[in-house]
C-alpha cells in the first residue's frame, strides 16, 4: 500500500497521532528537517513528514541515515508535549517502544528489543533508528520532532552495514522463506495507534508509566555496556534509566555514571548490541 495518506489516514483509530498535517513526498532529504519547517510554521500536535525515499536523513552523532525507495518507512511525527525539557528525551525512548509493540503486532514471530537509546535491533542487527531533536520557546519546551526510520522490506545492505543491520522481511524469510512482505501503511497506522498512547501516559505520569514495558523490551539494561563519550571511553554495567531516561552506568571502581544520549554511543562489551 502507498504510504500517501489518501490510502491510509481515514482508518485511523487516533485521536492525534497522524491527525494534524501529514506532508507526504515521494522523495524528502530529511523527514525531520521537513517537519522542522511546518512545526516551526505553527503544525499541530500529531502532525507528519513522510516519504517513501529519504536522501539525506540524519542520525545520532552526525551519522546520516538513508534508505532505498519502497523499501522502508520513514516518517517524523510531530509533539509539543507537556513535559520539562529535560525530559524530552522520553519521546525518543516512547517511540522505541513503540516500534517494538508495532513489530510484535504486525510482524509475529519476531523479538525486537530496545538498545538505548534511540534503536531497536532484532537479534545482533538493528533495524530501526530514532532521532529526536527539539525547538524551545523561551526557557518552555515548543516541539520535539522524532524521526523514525524502519527497514521493513529490504532484503541486502551495503556492505558496511551487512553486519549491522536487518529488515523485518529479512527476519521473517528467515523462519518461512515465503513470508510475505509486510505492508508499511499498515506499519505506520500501528505506529501511531502505540506512540499515541505511550506519549499519553507519558504526560500524565512521566517515565513510571511505561518504564516496566521498557526496562522489559531492552537489550542494553542488566548488561556490560561500553560508553563511547568524546572525551574517554569505558565500560560498566547497565542498571536502569532514571526520569529523565538518562542511562545509568556502575562501573567497576563503583562509581555510578548517567550516561545523557546527545554526545555519547553505548553498545555491548562484545558487540554492537
Amino acid at each position: 500500500m502507498s504510504l500517501h495518506p489518501d490510502f491510509w489516514q481515514n482508518s485511523l483509530t487516533t485521536r492525534w497521532a497522524g491527525r494534524g498535517d501529514v506532508d507526504y513526498h515521494e522523495a524528502l532529504p530529511s523527514t525531520n528537517s521537513r517537519l522542522k519547517e511546518l512545526a516551526r510554521q505553527g503544525a499541530p500536535h500529531g502532525s507528519l513528514a513522510v516519504c517513501d525515499h529519504q536522501t539525506a536523513g540524519k542520525g545520532r552523532i552526525g551519522r546520516r541515515w538513508e534508505t532505498p525507495p519502497g523499501e522502508a518507512l520513514t516518517f517524523s511525527v510531530l509533539l509539543r508535549p507537556r513535559l520539562e525539557p529535560l525530559k524530552a528525551q522520553l519521546c525518543t525512548l516512547a517511540a522505541a517502544l513503540a516500534v517494538t509493540d508495532t513489530i510484535r503486532e504486525c510482524c509475529p514471530g519476531l523479538s525486537p528489543r530496545i538498545k538505548w537509546p534511540n534503536d531497536v535491533v532484532i537479534g545482533q542487527g538493528k533495524c530501526c533508528g530514532i532521532l529526536s531533536e527539539m525547538g524551545m520557546a523561551g526557557n518552555t519546551l515548543d516541539y520535539v520532532i522524532t524521526g523514525v526510520g524502519l527497514n521493513v522490506n529490504q532484503l541486502s545492505f551495503p556492505r558496511e552495514l551487512e553486519d549491522k543491520a536487518v529488515s523485518l522481511l529479512g527476519e521473517m524469510r528467515r523462519a518461512d522463506p515465503a513470508a510475505p512482505a509486510p505492508d508499511r501503511a499498515v506499519l505506520l497506522r500501528s505506529f501511531l495507534t502505540h506512540m499515541e498512547s505511550v506519549m499519553d501516559a507519558l504526560e500524565t505520569d512521566g517515565f513510571e508509566a511505561f518504564r516496566s514495558e521498557y526496562e522489559a523490551a531492552s537489550a542494553t539494561i542488566g548488561r556490560q555496556v561500553q560508553v563511547l563519550a568524546p572525551a574517554e571511553t569505558y565500560t560498566g554495567l547497565a542498571l536502569g534509566i532514571d526520569d529523565t531516561g538518562a542511562l545509568l552506568v556502575r562501573t567497576a571502581d563503583g562509581r555510578l555514571r548517567r550516561v545523557l544520549a546527545g554526545d555519547v554511543s553505548v553498545r555491548g562489551v562484545m558487540g554492537y548490541v
